[in-house]
């Protein structure tokens, strides 16, 4: 029949259709198994080997976590080795240098500024001095002490080059000296006491407008009956006595031997009651002979003037009795006190004093020999005006082991009743702390 004909076919073919479909469902099945199995083994493999997104991440990591402690490393390395620092100095009390490049060039110096090396930021020059590099850090002790570069901003050059820490050393250079003056003003006398004839003492204010004299008395050596001052130990002082008709017949010779280098002799007087003027007895004979054996001559004068005029005329006749004479030392003024009786010289004050004594040694000077005031502390720091007459060498007498007289002078009579050969009596023994002779 047609139509059924045409219903087979129609259904043959649908059938057909149907088949494809099924096998295309089913080779999909398969294709999405396999798929599956694939991927399925592959993340047990990922799993079991470590080579899974988790894994790698975690190697990514650790890499990196090594890298960034090799580069740390590297760069503590580069620190440690230019700090030069030491496991001892790394401590919380350490103060190490903030990282400023210490040797600075050209490339890193402009205008007084340096590159900080750590920071890489520009900072004024000053808190550390560029010749600096090899000091270590300093530590809290230090830095207590003044003596870190923290501290320590003066080392740096100034506008003149000159380095600041050598003006510092400089300024207490300057400090220790100043302080040393001070101290040495501090040791100086300020007053001296003085016993006056009567008995009496009292303390004498000392004149810091009058020069001092500047023996190291412990330089004194005393091996009786002679005085001795040495420097850099070598004797650089002359022995001498004080000659006058009272020593009676006198010895020069046994004076020379015994260690004597010059005699003081009194050529003559005023009268301190009549105002006569009177020669010594002996001493033209005192002064030949001395000068026969050999010993360097000086004379003095006891004066007893009232006025420049008297004391002009004192002056003039020691002159001419000394004429023709080698008169190499001093020669001399002396005005005393008259002991248990009254002197014409009671009645003058501290200023006529003064002049008279001018008056006398002017003339001496004006002869062409070596003038010299002679007296004690009394005298020489109550009776006459010593600002006046600090040109003139004083011959103080006192004596002791060691003089106290604050102000210059280059001679010292310090025993008045010594023994020594050649002498019969008491000597007055002196020493001059220079040669006159020259």
């Amino acid at each position: 029949m047609k139509l059924h004909d045409d219903y087979y076919e129609e259904e043959h073919s649908s059938g057909s259709k149907m088949t494809y479909v099924y096998m295309a469902l089913i080779m999909s099945v398969i294709i999405l198994g396999v798929t599956a199995l694939v991927f399925w083994a592959n993340q047990s493999k990922s799993k079991s080997d470590g080579s899974g997104y988790a894994a790698a991440l975690a190697q990514k990591e650790a890499k990196a976590a090594e890298e960034n402690k090799r580069k740390e490393a590297n760069s503590s390395e580069s620190v440690n080795a230019k700090s030069k620092l030491t496991s001892n100095d790394l401590d919380i009390w350490t103060l190490p240098d903030t990282g400023r490049e210490k040797n600075t060039t050209q490339s890193n110096r402009n205008n007084g500024t340096v590159t900080n090396q750590t920071t890489g930021e520009t900072v004024i020059d000053g808190s550390a001095s560029a010749s600096d590099n090899n000091n270590p850090s300093k530590t809290a002790d230090e830095l207590s002490n003044g003596k870190t570069s923290v501290y320590d901003i003066t080392d740096k050059e100034d506008a003149t080059g000159e380095k600041k820490s050598e003006k510092s050393e400089e300024s207490e250079t300057e400090t220790s000296q100043e302080e040393k003056e001070e101290d040495e003003e501090e040791d100086l006398v300020k007053s001296i006491q003085v016993k006056h004839a009567d008995g009496t003492r009292e303390w004498v204010d000392v004149n810091e407008d009058i020069p001092r004299n500047k023996y190291d008395l412990s330089n004194l050596k005393y091996k009786k009956p002679i005085m001795n001052y040495y420097e850099d130990n070598k004797i650089v002082s002359k022995c001498g006595v004080d000659i006058s008709a009272n020593q009676g017949e006198v010895d020069f010779s046994k004076l020379k031997s015994a260690g004597c280098d010059f005699v003081m002799i009194k050529v003559g007087a005023r009268g301190y009651s009549s105002g006569k003027l009177v020669l010594d007895t002996e001493y033209q004979n005192n002064i030949k002979a001395a000068k026969k054996a050999g010993l360097d001559i000086g004379v003095y004068f006891c004066s007893q003037a009232i006025n420049r005029a008297e004391a002009r005329e004192e002056a003039d006749e020691l002159l001419d009795a000394i004429s023709g004479y080698s008169v190499k030392y001093p020669v001399a003024f002396v005005m005393e006190t008259v002991v248990d009786d009254m002197a014409r010289i009671e009645s003058l004050d501290m200023t006529e004093r003064t002049q008279i004594a001018k008056a006398f040694m002017n003339r001496i000077e004006d002869a062409g020999y070596q003038s010299m005031i002679y007296g004690d502390k009394e005298w020489l720091l109550t009776m006459v005006d010593m600002e006046e007459l600090q040109e003139y060498d004083v011959w103080f007498a006192q004596d002791s082991d060691e003089p106290e007289y604050p102000y210059e002078f280059g001679m010292w009579q310090y025993d008045s009743d010594a023994s020594i050969k050649g002498i019969k009596g008491d000597a007055a023994m002196i020493m001059s702390f220079k040669d006159y002779a020259k």
